[in-house]
C-alpha cells in the first residue's frame, strides 16, 4: 500500500557534479518497500515543476529505521531543483510504488547489469539477496565515461565482483556493458545457473533481454519511464507488449512494472 507524506531530508550528498545521494525520513515507506520499487518525489514547493519525479529506491537503511535513500542524476529542471534541497526540507513523497524484483531460486547466481543511473536500483536488491541467503551477485556496470560510474564503493565494500565498461574507454572495457555479458553467458553454458537483472536505457535493456533470451537465461528488466502520476491513472508510461489475436497489448510501467521479465515487453 503506498503512502503519501512529507519526507524530511536528513542527508543530501553530492557524489560528483551531476550525481546526488538523498536520504529521507519516511518510516511507512521504509517499512513496506521492496527492492525494485520506486517513489514519486516532489522536487520543491509550488507548482513549478507541477509533476513529481519517479525515483528508484536505492536502499532502505539497515539500523536506521524509517530512512530511505535515492540516488539520482541531474538531467533537467526537476532534478536540478531537487539537488538544491537542504537538510530539513520536507519533500512530499508517494510510495512505495510498482512491483519489485522476484528473487532468484536458491543456488542461482544473480548478475546485475546496470547502465548509467540504472545502478540506482541495485544496492537495495543486493541487500535483499544477502538477507535471503542467495549467492553473492556479480555487477556488470557501463556508462559513457568513468564519471558516470557512481556508487561503486557500496558494492566493493561488500566484496561483490564488479566489471566495468565505458564507451570512451576511461574505465574498464571499451564499449557497451553488453560486451561484458558474453563471457558470463559462456560460463553459464558450462553449467552455472544464472539469472540476470537489468536496469538502464531502453536500448540497453532491449539488447540485454535479447541476449538472455537467446542463451536461455531468466532475465528481469527494470524499465525507466516518464511517469506523470505513478499510480496508473494517466496512462503516460504505457509500454507495448507482445500482442495476441485480439491486437496489440500495452502495460503501465508504474503499476504493472517497472519490473518485467524479458519477453513480456516489446522494447
Amino acid at each position: 500500500m503506498p503512502f503519501d507524506s512529507p519526507a524530511p531530508v536528513v542527508r543530501h550528498e553530492a557524489l560528483n557534479r551531476d550525481h546526488f545521494l538523498l536520504t529521507l525520513e519516511s518510516p511507512r515507506i521504509a517499512r513496506e518497500a521492496r527492492a525494485g520499487q520506486f517513489v514519486m518525489v516532489r522536487t520543491r514547493e509550488g507548482s513549478d515543476p507541477l509533476l513529481r519525479r519517479p525515483m528508484s529506491l536505492y536502499r532502505v537503511l539497515p539500523g536506521r529505521r524509517g530512512r530511505i535513500q535515492i540516488l539520482y542524476k541531474v538531467v533537467g529542471a526537476g532534478t536540478r531543483y531537487l539537488s538544491r534541497q537542504p537538510v530539513g526540507a520536507a519533500l512530499p513523497t508517494l510510495g512505495p510504488l510498482g512491483n519489485g524484483f522476484r528473487l532468484p531460486e536458491p543456488g542461482t547466481r544473480p548478475a546485475l547489469v546496470a547502465g548509467g543511473i540504472g545502478i540506482a536500483i541495485f544496492p537495495f536488491l543486493a541487500d535483499a539477496l544477502r538477507r535471503a541467503g542467495r549467492p553473492a551477485p556479480v555487477l556488470l556496470y557501463g556508462g559513457r565515461s568513468k564519471r558516470d560510474l557512481v556508487a561503486l564503493g557500496f558494492f566493493r565494500a561488500r566484496r561483490i565482483p564488479v566489471r566495468l565498461a565505458t564507451e570512451d574507454g576511461s574505465a574498464g572495457a571499451r564499449g557497451f556493458v553488453t560486451r561484458l555479458l558474453e563471457p558470463l553467458l559462456a560460463r553459464r553454458r558450462a553449467g552455472e545457473r544464472l539469472e540476470m537483472f537489468a536496469c538502464g536505457p531502453t536500448p540497453m535493456l532491449k539488447a540485454v533481454g535479447a541476449m538472455a533470451t537467446e542463451a536461455g537465461v531468466p532475465c528481469q528488466l527494470a524499465l525507466e519511464s516518464q511517469m506523470p502520476c505513478g499510480i496508473g491513472v494517466c496512462l503516460g508510461c504505457v509500454v507495448p507488449c507482445p500482442g495476441d489475436e485480439r491486437g496489440p497489448v500495452f502495460r503501465r510501467v508504474c503499476t504493472e512494472g517497472p519490473i518485467f521479465r524479458a519477453g513480456e515487453v516489446a522494447l
